[in-house]
């Protein structure tokens, strides 16, 4: 049985339960924001051929994670069922950060398709059964919010580490080039066996009764016939899409029209470390108001940054850029951070339902939801950057960086104001989640009665 509050799970062991999402986001970086720049530049591969094979890489990644999330319900081992497939996802990962960050001279769309394919399936591995495991770790609905900035906390200082690579390689000299990805490339092969390790080595994985396989059709039914967790892959759907469009032009929106390259190692270091900051802030606010409100007012402060003030920059205004981008971090980290702890509330909702606890299934088909947005994004915004004249490569028009600058600032509009609604309508709140929690203990207690 899974400890049922935040108090039965030590902090040091939740602070260790979050490591692996050091080299998880550590990818989040370099994978939406420097590779469309990096294959572009240094690599000479078109903005329509990275769209094109990094959207049917990314499709094939999603569709496989139900599939993974479904083993990994039903696997039993006397490790337990999250920890080995943690383990399956180390080699993956570290081979497919070699072939991402280190490409031969003569990579092109296919090779990049090949590539991320590889990093893809190990990132989905690990981070959905680590998510499953978090769900199973902490029940409580308070409780959970707390692991999910536990976790969350981990994600941003893997963002920070990623961050830190292009500021510390530009004062050599360096921009998005080979130097500065392959230093990515070895840091990612070093920081995934360690993470892992501990994690696997000092927090235990709760006992849960062995799972039963079903008949995929009709467990897949069973799972969509949940109204809150299809209004979430709904939401998380739209909101990526909008957040993907400005993580694709990021870097060219601070090197071609801010002018600004240099930039690129604070804008990032402003962006995601200030995300840490705002995270005991949101889990404060959500304990008021519930963790689906603060993610929706989250996205509403989102558009007014991004839509209002990034606006009225200029070419020069770098500096002032970093300063916003630390403030869009601070509010960003609600809807980055919460949505998981809403998941795991559903499947409680799921197991009160029907006997089972599913959580790699929910987290595969909300991975699989999750991830079809940034493909959407890229493969749609980088042809539309080129369609409206933009050049990767240099030597733009006022009026195709005028375009750059509308799609970046704009671009997300309308994804976010959508997922702000969503949120705001989410049924399960800590009222109906305390329900849930008492019934499942019901059933427990009686279940263990009748053993006896």
């Amino acid at each position: 049985m899974a400890p049922n509050a935040t108090k039965d799970v030590s902090l040091w062991r939740l602070a260790i339960y979050g490591l692996p999402a050091l080299p998880w986001s550590f990818l989040f970086v370099p994978l939406t924001a420097m590779l469309p720049a990096f294959y572009s530049q240094s690599v000479g591969v078109s903005l329509a051929d990275i769209g094109l094979w990094l959207l049917i890489s990314r499709f094939l990644d999603v569709l496989i994670n139900p599939v993974l999330g479904r083993w990994s319900d039903i696997t039993s081992t006397r490790f337990g069922r999250r920890k080995p497939w943690m383990f399956i996802a180390v080699p993956i990962l570290m081979l497919g950060s070699w072939l991402v960050f280190m490409p031969p001279a003569n990579a092109d769309g296919i090779y990049l398709f090949w590539a991320t394919s590889v990093i893809y399936l190990g990132a989905a591995i690990l981070g959905l059964t680590h998510s499953a495991w978090g769900a199973e770790l902490v029940e409580s609905y308070h409780g959970r919010s707390k692991v999910a900035g536990f976790r969350e906390g981990a994600n941003v200082f893997g963002i920070i580490i990623a961050s830190c690579v292009p500021a510390i390689t530009a004062t050599l000299g360096h921009g998005v080039d080979r130097f500065t990805m392959g230093a990515m490339g070895v840091t990612m092969m070093v920081l995934t066996p360690l993470t892992v390790a501990a994690a696997v080595a000092f927090v235990p994985e709760p006992r849960v009764p062995r799972q039963k396989p079903t008949p995929w059709l009709s467990t897949m039914a069973s799972l969509l016939k949940n109204g809150p967790f299809r209004l979430i892959c709904i939401a998380y759907t739209v909101l990526y899409t909008g957040a993907s469009v400005a993580n694709t032009t990021l870097i060219f929106f601070i090197s071609h029209y801010l002018g600004q390259p240099e930039l690129i190692g604070p804008v990032l270091l402003a962006s995601f470390g200030c995300v840490l900051l705002g995270v005991p802030l949101w889990v404060m606010i959500s304990r008021r108001i519930g963790k689906h409100r603060a993610a929706a007012i989250s996205l509403i402060i989102a558009i007014c940054l991004s839509a209002i003030l990034a606006m009225q920059l200029r070419p020069g205004d770098g500096w002032l850029f970093v300063g916003l981008m630390g403030f869009l971090g601070v509010t960003s980290s609600a809807f980055l951070t919460l949505p998981l702890g809403m998941v795991g509330d559903i499947i409680d909702y799921d197991t009160l339902r029907t006997g089972h606890s599913r959580g790699g299934l929910y987290f595969g088909v909300w991975s699989f939801f999750q991830n079809v947005s940034p493909a959407l994004a890229i493969g749609i915004t980088l042809p539309l950057l080129q369609n409206l004249g933009f050049n990767a490569q240099g030597h733009n028009t006022p009026q195709a960086l005028e375009a750059l600058k509308l799609v970046y600032c704009f671009g997300p509009v309308p994804f976010f104001l959508a997922g702000a609604l969503m949120f705001f309508v989410f049924p399960l709140d800590a009222r109906r989640h305390g329900i849930i929690r008492r019934r499942l203990e019901t059933r427990r207690a009686r279940a263990a009665a009748a053993g006896d």
